[in-house]
């Protein structure tokens, strides 16, 4: 299955990938767990998971919550 990022995709992966590494930069998440994390989103993929976006886009809005 091959996915194409455009467009609003494209900016939520951006964003998804920044709220990982903020979140390691604030001692959030520690290394494991922004590595599991950001693992988790290309495993997802890579399933062919329909709701990929929709994981990614949970964890950009949890924003502080996370």
């Amino acid at each position: 299955m091959r996915n194409n990022l455009t467009g609003d995709d494209r900016v939520l992966l951006d964003r998804y990938i920044e709220s990982v590494l903020l979140r390691f930069n604030d001692n959030r998440y520690n290394l494991g767990e922004a590595t599991q994390e950001l693992a988790e989103a290309f495993v997802r993929v890579a399933a062919g998971e329909p709701d990929w976006l929709g994981h990614m886009r949970g964890v950009v809005e949890a924003g502080d919550d996370a």
